[in-house]
């Protein structure tokens, strides 16, 4: 059992297969679940109040996005909190993981989605690649 789990959910793990992975997590957890929205960076020639405007409204759809496993974790009665940060997501995912001191991570993966990833990697294996903590690549 894990006390501290880490749980990023993207705009892409969404429906059936989140739950899926969001199932493991709760069951391996003995304490909290930490979920995670990450957000992409925004540009650096948007600035002052329109800045924070933009940076509201991404924190807003993030928070709107962990709202179905935040309401699967209320019903189970597992701890949890949520985090949502702007960057890239592998980095940041292994950034909060850190700052969380986090046992385990517990990814989405869907596969390959194309030749983007083919050349560069996915997200979870550059999380792979960038951490000392266990991760749960949970496939769909």
């Amino acid at each position: 059992m894990y006390k501290k789990i880490l749980l990023p959910v993207s705009g892409k793990s969404h429906g059936q297969r989140a739950q899926k992975a969001l199932k493991h997590a709760m069951g391996l957890c003995s304490g909290e679940i930490i979920l995670l929205h990450v957000t992409e960076p925004l540009p650096q020639i948007v600035g002052g109040e329109a800045h924070a405007e933009l940076k509201r409204e991404e924190a807003a759809k993030g928070l709107t996005l962990l709202c179905p496993p935040i309401e699967t974790l209320e019903k189970a009665g597992i701890s949890f909190h949520t985090r949502v940060e702007e960057g890239t997501p592998a980095e940041t995912i292994v950034r909060v993981a850190h700052e969380e001191s986090a046992d385990l991570i517990v990814m989405f993966t869907d596969g390959r989605d194309g030749l983007s990833d083919m050349l560069i990697g996915s997200i979870t294996e550059r999380v792979l690649r960038n951490t000392d903590v266990t991760l749960l690549a949970v496939r769909h």
